[in-house]
């Protein structure tokens, strides 16, 4: 039927279950999701592909009732970003992007898609008829160069921001492989720069990764 399921019988101890029966847990992978690169369809923890699948299936935001609207290249950009090996500081390397979850049908698409996006520091938006993506990297130059010649209208010049806008310091929870996938707290990640241009006052941005599961990435 294509729906997987996990069937557990135990026979009742009174020594073995004397806390009441275990919670019965297991690691899984999840479905086979299609990608535009090499047009197959095979499991991958690729974080913009899955994301890509979410939005085309009924299950999710049912896109592929419109095949047209997955067809930007942004999405084989964004795979590319994610496949990415990234050097670790104890040796070897690691995927820039991956995702590792559960999404429920019992939340709504916005509220999954929002959370999965934050498996890759991602960003999607609707433009020209099509979903457009992009994962959080910024690419090496050259960049667009503006200039006075660009600007439509007068310009307007925020001098500050508040301090509950901005931080120099992040933390928050992650879903931890090495502890069974349990929720902990990452390493906090702070700049001394910004540290010292707030005047040594620290305000952290909590960061909630649902979909990551090892601390370096």
């Amino acid at each position: 039927r294509g729906i997987a399921y996990l069937y557990v019988r135990m026979d009742w101890d009174k020594d073995v279950f004397a806390g009441g029966t275990p919670t019965i847990t297991a690691q899984v992978k999840g479905r086979k999701v299609y990608d535009p690169r090499t047009a197959t369809t095979a499991w991958t923890d690729n974080a913009a592909l899955c994301i890509r699948d979410y939005l085309e299936q009924p299950f999710g935001v049912n896109s592929v009732q419109s095949p047209a609207s997955l067809t930007s290249s942004s999405w084989n950009t964004g795979a590319n970003v994610c496949d990415t090996l990234v050097p670790l500081a104890a040796g070897g390397n690691q995927k820039r992007y991956t995702i590792n979850g559960i999404v429920s049908t019992t939340n709504s698409p916005r509220s999954n898609i929002q959370k999965m996006l934050t498996a890759c520091g991602g960003t999607l938006f609707w433009g020209q008829g099509q979903w457009q993506f992009k994962a959080g990297y910024l690419p090496a130059g050259p960049y667009l160069s503006l200039n006075a010649g660009d600007l439509r209208s007068g310009i307007n010049l925020v001098t500050r921001n508040s301090r509950k806008e901005n931080f120099n310091a992040v933390t928050g929870i992650f879903v931890d492989k090495n502890q069974r996938y349990t929720e902990v707290e990452y390493p906090k990640v702070s700049s001394v720069v910004f540290l010292a241009r707030d005047n040594g006052q620290e305000n952290i941005l909590d960061v909630t990764l649902p979909f990551t599961v090892t601390a370096s990435a």
